[in-house]
């Protein structure tokens, strides 16, 4: 079946050959009764055309924002949905998926200030991670700096969900691997935690070839990158028990912990969404 109608707006303008005029109205060129363009946000569409209530079949959008939630524009996709998605019509994607894991010092840029041009400059990268552990860093983290399993932090149903569930708690486990090429021998030092996510194309929607788009460090980059939280200062694990009874502080190298234990706080802010971290 062809395409009856469709329409397209846009949060930020783009060139992407499209005729803007003077009442904010676009077109694809070529196609300028099938396809319709308004730059305008999805709470004022009606602003500029009459839109059918609850009156088109599938919606698309590409909202996701840096650690899905920041600076995204789910809140607009939740809304476009309660308004102009027929019931049972398509939202792609339809998942969206949360993960987490813990680093090594790889991951840091500690290995660059050992030795910058000959230099040992370790005493200034201790002084950049500790400053570093107070926000933040999105960047591309290298797959071979994960030191431990993958754990799902949080999982939205877009077809579903309500505004309301972007404000969320959720708590990480992180343990090394217990077996297979990736299990780590003995105490492991974790750095940091980092943080990305997935987005699906499920059967749901999509039967003849779901499609998964992961912004994991295992897949290729993105301009998501992954969202990279350093410790202030780095926590032993190891495969085996912690040593019950011992004097040292848990996550130590002479007790070592079993798993690593984050709680993890996303909150509206005042204009964005900010993410708070404590672990354990």
């Amino acid at each position: 079946m062809g395409v009856q109608r469709c329409l397209l707006w846009l949060h930020k303008w783009q060139k992407n050959g499209l005729l803007y005029d003077e009442n904010g109205k676009t077109e694809q060129k070529g196609s300028p009764q099938v396809i319709s363009v308004v730059h305008t946000k999805a709470e004022e569409l009606n602003h500029k055309v009459v839109a059918p209530p609850n009156g088109f079949d599938v919606l698309v959008s590409e909202w996701m924002g840096y650690c899905l939630l920041y600076e995204s524009m789910l809140s607009s996709v939740i809304y476009a949905r309660a308004h102009f998605l027929k019931p049972g019509g398509a939202i792609l994607p339809d998942t969206a998926t949360i993960l987490g894991a813990g680093f090594g010092r790889g991951g840091t840029s500690l290995p660059f200030w050992g030795n910058v041009y000959g230099f040992d400059m370790s005493c200034i990268g201790k002084e950049v991670t500790g400053s570093s552990a107070r926000f933040p860093v999105i960047d591309v983290l290298d797959s071979k700096d994960i030191v431990t399993d993958t754990a799902v932090l949080h999982y939205f149903d877009l077809a579903t969900m309500k505004e309301s569930e972007m404000d969320f708690t959720a708590s990480l486990e992180l343990r090394l691997p217990e077996s297979g090429a990736a299990a780590i021998p003995g105490v492991t030092w974790c750095h940091g935690i980092v943080l990305w996510f997935d987005t699906g194309f499920t059967d749901r929607f999509c039967k003849d070839k779901p499609v998964d788009l992961s912004t994991s460090p295992f897949s290729t980059p993105t301009h998501w990158s992954q969202t990279i939280f350093t410790f202030e200062e780095p926590i032993a694990i190891t495969n085996g028990k912690s040593v019950v009874g011992s004097s040292a502080s848990v996550g130590s190298a002479e007790c070592p912990a079993a798993s690593i234990r984050s709680r993890i706080s996303t909150v509206r802010a005042s204009e964005h969404r900010s993410i708070d971290i404590c672990q354990s």
